[in-house]
């Protein structure tokens, strides 16, 4: 096999500029092809889909709703000073109840939509108390009944993007402060709905008005409620288009809210520094990262079993931890710091190797991964057991070559050989 690899770096040490002339490889060109043809000698052929691990997290809108905090020191760092409205007086609560209890089935429309707003309780009558799991946003514009008439009785699922209002749950409105008001952070008050305790819990949709009384912006909620079966007639309750069964107000969150910087990529990567070719053990440099939405990188460095000098994020592992260090040979502490630069996902964290001749000049190399082709680094879940010094991924792991062929979808998780991985 060893002539086999041979040949097939000697094919490949010239590489054609056009179709008369041949350039030949450089040096690092050369290992590399070395270490592709070894990696597919023990692993097989490498799916051309395979990524290694690697993915860039794309960031959606994200609604934050438990925030029954707000106002305390720094909940999370999310909610400073998000003042909590002032409670519902006896006399308000009278004077919105008469407005919603005229509104028929006039049309009605949204007249704000804020994105950061608290959900107080206002009035529940007696099919409010039916009522359940308040939810604003869900998808806009839909006019959607679940039941299409009362002859027919199969529903229509509709599947929505609701911010449901946690820790707001029914129609009372004395409860307690987490299920009297509420604040909903980055969501919208375009669209709510409601569930019912009959008819088996559905959501209903477009059940709702907004008015606005004496400057203060108030929903009204009607309830609805089909039943499951044709002799289930105890199930029904027919809408009366009048928006007073559940009231709520909503009230701008006008706060000071520190920017939120969330986690978008980790994962913990796991090296070959191409150094010595054929132990495929990837523990040359094992790190923790978390590749925030700002950019920030947090790095976490677990292990080194390279001998030459490796730089993870610029910093030199060499320096702050040693060599051959937490793979079975010596124990050191790990080593902690955020990146200098800011990188969009953890592929982008530069690995770069350096090899020192005996006339003193240095070459470096960044290791890679790329689809489909022999990986020199490879993003493995929190908590993956790398392999002892000199101990093979082919090893260690069973299920590797099948994931490298595309076989099977996973093997950081799955069977290995205890004495051949790190504790």
């Amino acid at each position: 096999m060893k002539k086999v690899v041979l040949g097939l770096i000697a094919l490949l040490s010239f590489t054609a500029c056009n179709k008369n002339d041949f350039e030949p490889m450089t040096d690092q060109e050369i290992k590399e092809a070395k270490y592709a043809a070894a990696f597919e000698q023990v692993f097989g052929t490498i799916s051309p889909t395979q990524t290694w691990g690697f993915s860039q997290t794309a960031t959606t809108r994200s609604a934050q709703p438990n925030s029954n905090q707000w106002g305390t020191n720094d909940w999370d760092g999310r909610y400073l000073n998000y003042p909590k409205p002032a409670d519902i007086t006896p006399e308000e609560r009278a004077k919105v109840l008469a407005v919603f209890n005229e509104k028929g089935k006039e049309s009605y429309t949204d007249l704000v939509n804020w994105s950061n707003f608290f959900v107080q309780q206002v009035y529940c009558g007696t099919n409010g108390w039916k009522m359940n799991e308040l939810a604003c946003w869900g998808p806009q514009g839909c006019n959607c009944t679940i039941y299409p008439d009362w002859n027919n009785y199969q529903p229509t699922i509709v599947f929505s993007n609701d911010d449901i209002c946690n820790n707001f749950n029914g129609g009372k409105y004395d409860n307690n402060a987490e299920q009297g008001c509420m604040l909903m952070f980055n969501s919208s008050t375009s669209q709510w709905s409601f569930k019912t305790s009959q008819s088996g819990g559905e959501r209903i949709y477009d059940h709702w008005r907004m008015e606005k009384i004496d400057g203060s912006y108030y929903v009204g909620l009607d309830h609805e409620a089909w039943r499951q079966a044709p002799a289930n007639a105890n199930e029904e309750d027919k809408r009366d288009y009048v928006y007073n069964d559940w009231i709520i107000k909503i009230v701008p969150g006008n706060g000071v809210t520190p920017p939120i910087d969330r986690v978008k990529e980790e994962g913990m990567i796991i090296c070959e520094d191409l150094g010595t070719i054929g132990d495929f053990d990837f523990n040359d440099v094992v790190f923790y990262a978390k590749v925030w939405e700002s950019g920030k990188a947090d790095i976490e460095i677990l292990a080194a079993g390279g001998t030459l000098d490796i730089a993870v994020a610029g910093v030199k592992i060499g320096d702050v931890m040693g060599k051959m260090v937490n793979t079975g040979l010596k124990s050191v502490p790990t080593y902690s710091f955020t990146a200098a630069n800011t990188y969009n996902s953890l592929i982008e964290i530069p690995i770069v190797v350096s090899k020192t001749d005996a006339a003193d000049n240095v070459t470096s190399y960044e290791l890679s991964a790329q689809m489909g082709k022999a990986p020199q680094k490879i993003c493995v879940p929190k908590g993956f057991r790398w392999c002892k010094e000199y101990k093979s991924l082919a090893e260690a792991y069973t299920g590797f070559k099948d994931w490298t062929s595309g076989k099977s979808d996973t093997w950081a998780n799955g069977t290995f050989v205890e004495e051949l991985v790190m504790p």
